[in-house]
């Protein structure tokens, strides 16, 4: 126990190091060092325990605090640390089933459910976000358009090149306030869910070559989620058309449940190639436009995922409790 705890320690103070060095300004600290922060946590999560983790996080948020400031490192409690030990918590648990015959076997925690419950995670955040941004939508406009003010006056680089405008005129402030305030939880929501579930693949694929991976690796290209979960999206879809606030909150939700099924759209993509001479090619060109044409590949990917009851494009069915 002792030493479990003190894994989550060093977790939790590379954590930390990781999240501190992102806030550089640079480039890599901001793609790379910050989405990777977590990681850390995952490992000790998936391959100690989430006791483990949860020491990871709350030590990871105390470093943060010396080290940085108040507010950074309760964002890293909320946001990375001790929603990643939820996760791996619930990664690694299980209960003993007795069949008919009277054999005993350990039935894990559905995978169906630990990214649907990643997805409402990512929805709460986004709706923390907003709250904690502003208390109104006219303090949320404000809010933006200085830092969008702020930000183009103040490039990357540091300099603007000689002759080049000061920044943005009025008009083009209030257009990009508009747009920013219409996808603020909706890319909030689905970038920590991207970033969460990333940072929990690499994490077990650290534990399952080091062989401390207790749960079996499941097969990705049969994620399914629930069969409630079209509904939450339906709501949470009929919801953005509520004005202010409230439109903005199923907004996060809604964008969190879809990136939910953009995932089940690749598994479907995964499983429906296996075999293909053109596997590699139909793959990585998923993901080229994923990357460059997201806003078209992904909800194509999720529509694809949610039709496939209907579909012909459908995968076989699991054919037991032990590949969910």
């Amino acid at each position: 126990m002792q030493a479990n705890l003190l894994i989550g320690l060093g977790a939790g103070l590379v954590s930390a190091m990781l999240f501190a060095s992102a806030s550089t300004g640079t480039v890599l600290g901001l793609f790379v060092l910050f989405f990777l922060s977590p990681m850390p946590v995952a490992i000790a999560g998936l391959g100690w325990g989430w006791k483990a983790a949860s020491v990871a996080a709350i030590a990871g948020a105390g470093a943060i605090g010396v080290i940085s400031a108040p507010k950074g490192a309760m964002f890293h409690l909320l946001a990375l640390g001790a929603p990643t030990a939820i996760l791996s918590y619930l990664a690694l648990l299980n209960r003993e089933v007795r069949s008919e015959t009277g054999a005993v076997a350990t039935e894990w925690y559905p995978l169906s459910r630990i990214v649907a419950i990643a997805a409402f995670i990512a929805g709460g955040l986004a709706t923390l976000a907003l709250l904690t941004t502003a208390s109104d939508m006219d303090s949320l406009r404000e809010q933006l358009r200085r830092t969008i003010e702020l930000m183009s006056a103040r490039p990357v680089g540091g300099s603007l090149p000689a002759g080049a405008p000061a920044g943005f005129t009025p008009e083009q402030v209030t257009g990009l306030t508009n747009i920013v305030i219409g996808l603020f939880t909706a890319s909030l929501a689905s970038m920590w869910l991207m970033i969460a579930m990333l940072n929990m693949w690499l994490a077990g694929r650290v534990i399952k070559k080091s062989d401390r991976l207790v749960r079996p690796w499941p097969d990705l290209s049969e994620l399914h989620l629930p069969q409630s979960l079209p509904i939450a999206l339906a709501l949470a879809l009929a919801g953005t058309f509520l004005p202010d606030f409230p439109g903005l909150i199923a907004s996060g939700f809604a964008s969190g449940i879809l990136v939910a099924y953009v995932f089940v759209g690749l598994a479907i993509l995964h499983n429906l190639t296996r075999g293909h001479a053109q596997r590699s090619l139909i793959l990585s060109g998923t993901y080229a436009l994923l990357l460059v044409f997201g806003m078209v590949a992904a909800p194509a990917l999720a529509l694809l995922a949610l039709a496939e009851p209907f579909s012909p494009l459908r995968r076989k069915p699991p054919p037991g409790p032990a590949s969910t």
